[in-house]
This record gives structure tokens, sequence and C-alpha cells, in this order.
């Protein structure tokens, strides 16, 4: 009997071990598809120069959003606003070199490494915001895009900003007679300086990080830019007018580094192209939106807005236009008016 005994327990004691055994062993191999499925997901970084709660942030999120949903989390993006890796210009260096997968900057800067890309600056090429989302959903934007190739960028989408106005504290501007010789901030695009000299100011190209004391000094009469980012920068605070010339039409752009890009399977390339495009044109609607609100809020705040005579600056513009046929190829405004009119 007592042999018995003792023979039990020792039965008792070898089970045990056994499935403590077995515990710990399914522990060490639930442990380690937990590392395994960790290591797995891929962290890239985005890079822009704006804000929290700007359209571009926006778009950084929407961004975001798509690609961590659609790839069930197999990559997620880690978003660095408000210039933490650079301005514009560091940023576009940062994706040639692929220190930083993605960037989101203002189109118009795609002209510093791609001069025929400013061809979508062209002043008065889009009238309406039909045009644009045509263009946008078009073949021809795609091929407009692949143009950054060649400087070691990869675009994937642009985004609709809005039209751009002018602003100014001395008066408002009806007539080209009324910016003649005003100092008005443009951008840093040779696009935007012609055009502003065919219209008769004095157009000087600084950093958009500067123009706000500029305005607020006086150092300059006045800038021009969309409804929303003059809302959302505060420009209200240092200017008084805003004239709705409507001149030209601002995108954003989200890029990637083409190394990264060619690396990816062409399924999860055409996961990451379809979800830039569809963050653009869902940002894009809402900008048209914000425009309204926008208006709005500017009145409130004391801006006077006034129509301005478009003919009278549209006849001031073929300069612009036979300078820059004369040094870059006219296929790709071709096809962006093609594109337009379908």
């Amino acid at each position: 009997m007592k042999r018995k005994r003792i023979l039990l327990i020792s039965l008792v004691l070898a089970l045990s071990l056994f499935v403590s055994a077995c515990s710990n062993g399914n522990e060490s191999e639930s442990s380690a598809t937990t590392e395994s499925s960790s290591s797995d997901v891929k962290v890239l970084k985005l890079g822009h120069q704006a804000p929290a709660g700007t359209v571009y942030d926006d778009l950084a999120v929407a961004f975001k959003e798509n690609i961590e949903s659609r790839t069930d989390g197999r990559f997620e993006i880690d978003i660095y606003n408000g210039g933490q890796l650079g301005g514009d210009r560091e940023l576009m260096e940062a994706i040639q070199v692929g220190n930083v997968e993605f960037n989101i900057l203002t189109a118009s800067d795609m002209g510093m490494f791609v001069p025929e890309m400013e061809a979508q600056d062209l002043p008065y090429l889009f009238e309406d915001w039909d045009q644009v989302f045509k263009f946008l959903k078009s073949d021809a934007a795609l091929d407009f895009y692949a143009l950054s190739d060649e400087a070691n960028i990869k675009t994937l989408s642009f985004m609709p900003r809005g039209f751009r106005h002018v602003t100014n504290n001395v008066g408002p501007i009806n007539t080209p007679a009324d910016i003649l010789g005003k100092k008005m901030r443009v951008a840093e695009s040779a696009i935007y300086v012609d055009t502003f000299k065919a219209f008769g100011a004095n157009a000087l190209a600084l950093a958009w990080g500067e123009v706000f004391t500029a305005l607020q000094q006086g150092t300059i009469d006045g800038h021009e830019n969309t409804i929303v980012t003059i809302r959302d920068y505060k420009i209200y605070e240092v200017q008084d007018y805003l004239s709705l010339t409507g001149h030209m039409f601002a995108f954003g752009a989200i890029t990637v580094n083409p190394a990264f890009f060619e690396g990816l399977s062409p399924e999860d390339q055409e996961i990451f192209q379809q979800a830039a495009t569809d963050a653009a044109i869902d940002i894009g609607v809402l900008q048209q939106e914000a425009e309204v609100s926008a208006t709005e809020e500017l009145k409130a705040a004391g801006m006077q807005f006034n129509e301005v005579d478009k003919e009278a600056f549209m006849a001031l513009i073929q300069p612009v236009y036979d300078k820059y046929f004369e040094n870059h190829d006219k296929q790709y405004y071709d096809a962006i008016k093609a594109a337009v009119v379908e």
C-alpha cells in the first residue's frame, strides 16, 4: 500500500513537471511570435515644415492612416511636422539620399529641382476647382509627377490647396495699376517672380518663414497665398486688404525616396500610390469647403475683400508663358490643358 502511494505521488509530480514544461514552451513560442511580429513592422519617416492643424499636417495624417490600415499595420508612419527635420529644401535633399522616406511640400518648390514642373504654376492655368480635379484624376497627372524621377525624387500625388490671391496694407488692388511698384513677396520660384513683374509689382522672393515678420515690419507691402493659408498663419493680423486675383492655383505634393519605393513589392507600390492619391483628393475637397469658412473668418477679423479686373491681369501674362516655353518643352502644359477640357 505504501509502495502504491509513493508510485502515485511520483506520477503526479512527473505530470506536473510535464505540464509546466509544455506551458513554458508555449510561452516561449508565443513570445517569439510576438517579437517576430513586432520586428516585421516597418517604421517610416514623413517630414514637413507646416505646424500641426494646417492642411499639410492634415494630408500627412490622412496618408498615414491610409497606409497603416491598407497594409494591416505592416507599415507605420511617424510624422515630423513643424520643420523638425528641416525646411522644404533640406527635406527634399533628405528624400534624395534616403534619410527620410516621405516629404510633403509646396509643389512649386519642386521647380527648384525640376524646372519643367513649374508648368503647374503658370498663371491663370486653371479656371476653377473642377478643372483642377480633372487634372489630378487624369493620366496626365501621373506623367507630370514622373518628371521628378530625374532628380531622384518620386512624386506620388499633388494635393489641391486653392487659388492664390493678393494681400497688402496700402489699399484694394482692383487693376494692375494698383499693384504697380508695390513690394510683393512671392514664392521662391522663377514663374512667381516673372508673373508679378509682369503685373508691374516689385517681386521679392522670400522664404515663407520670413514673411510674417516682413509684413509686420513693413519691409514688404504685401504677399500672395491661398485664403486658407492666410487664415491659418494669421496674416490678417498684419494685412488689411485681400484682393481676389486668383492668379495661380496652389498644390501640395507628397514625395517619396525612389529607392525605398522601388524596394516595395508591386502590390505595396500600388497601395502607397493609391493611398497618396486618395489622401490628396480627400483633403483637397476639404480645402475647397474650408475656403468658405476661412473667408468668413477673415472678414470677421477685419480683412477687406474685393473682386479684381482679372482680364486686365490676364492681358499681361503672355511674356511669362513665352519665357517658360523658350526653356521648357510645351508638352507638359499641353497635357494639363488637354486633361482639364476632357
